[in-house]
């Protein structure tokens, strides 16, 4: 099968990790495929140098050259399937014809340009059972993101005192504010721990403002923007995603493929990703007395934790590594008339 595989942003993130992926377990499928993207963004830069890159410049939300010379490419190239990933990829595939144009849907933000698909790919069942509410006649195949794991992995003992640690986007959907108000109870307060937070975004100042009026800033280290994530993840002892909105998770697979323990909220992807109490913790979102009693747990329980955490890892080796998924995307694409 010929693909063309469609993102259109410039930064990174998981929508630019989830264009690159489809183009390696596509690959792993046998199928031809040509990813198509920004020629400076993040996904070019780190699309491994042996795929088939087609750079197109999209000057504004709706650039009409960007859309000939997207169809030319289609007529020239002839393929039997686009996949578009973003709203931005929808808006352009849309104008395709004689095409199968198949949407991946990473949220519940739906806009009106994607009715011109001919399906979708949902990340998660409850993006999908949202999809199927939205477009009752589109025809939806549930395919969550992959993540790399090791064949095998072992991590040290908790250090002393031990170490949690987040990264992503400092902004408000990802919870961070609830985590400093539940590090700061005293339950959790005067156990010993330290916390690493990696990442960026708009609410870096405000949360590190937080804790200082909480008065746990010396427990807490910002390490902005994270390039080495295996070695963020080798550096802490429990993960943690506090999201008030998670439509899947990457960075929280990453994690449990290196066996950290992990506590979510019970959000579209953490919940479907994690079962509570075997493969993590999983509490109510914006809870910050039942976020706090979890810290507590994995704090006082470390060989819990660590086999917790193996549990993880043997899960997502089975449910969400490249082959799984490929497998399931395999099929997906196929079931999309």
């Amino acid at each position: 099968m010929r693909v063309f595989n469609v993102m259109l942003g410039r930064a990174h993130g998981g929508l630019e990790q989830a264009a690159i992926d489809y183009a390696e377990m596509l690959a792993l499928n046998g199928d031809e495929v040509v990813t198509i993207g920004h020629p400076s963004g993040w996904m070019r830069e780190n699309l491994p140098a042996y795929f088939d890159f087609m750079p197109l410049w999209c000057w504004t939300n709706y650039d009409p050259i960007a859309t000939w010379r997207l169809r030319a490419a289609a007529q020239r190239r002839r393929p039997d399937v686009v996949i578009a990933h973003g709203t931005r990829a929808m808006r352009y595939v849309a104008r395709l014809s004689g095409v199968r144009k198949i949407g991946v849907l990473h949220n519940t933000r739906f806009k009106a340009d994607m009715m011109a698909m001919d399906g979708f790919i949902a990340v998660s069942p409850r993006v999908a059972e949202a999809a199927a509410a939205r477009f009752p006649d589109k025809s939806i195949q549930m395919v969550p993101n992959m993540v790399r794991v090791r064949d095998t992995v072992t991590r040290p003992l908790f250090r002393s005192p031990p170490i949690l640690g987040s990264l992503g986007r400092l902004h408000r959907n990802k919870g961070y504010d609830v985590l400093l108000q539940a590090l700061a109870m005293p339950a959790v307060r005067s156990q010993p721990w330290m916390f690493v937070l990696g990442g960026d975004g708009p609410e870096r100042a405000s949360l590190e403002q937080q804790a200082h009026a909480l008065g746990i800033a010396d427990r807490i280290r910002f390490v902005g923007w994270v390039s080495n994530r295996h070695a963020f993840f080798d550096g802490i002892d429990v993960f943690l995603l506090p999201s008030r909105e998670e439509p899947f998770g990457i960075v929280l697979i990453e994690a449990m493929a290196e066996a950290l323990p992990v506590i979510v909220t019970d959000t579209d992807g953490p919940s479907f990703i994690v079962r509570d109490k075997d493969t993590g913790f999983v509490v109510p979102p914006e809870n910050t007395d039942t976020l706090a009693r979890a810290i507590k747990v994995a704090i006082e329980n470390s060989n819990d934790m660590s086999v917790m955490g193996m549990a993880g890892y043997e899960d997502v080796k089975v449910r969400f590594s490249r082959e799984a998924v490929a497998a399931l995307l395999s099929h997906a694409l196929r079931a999309i008339d």
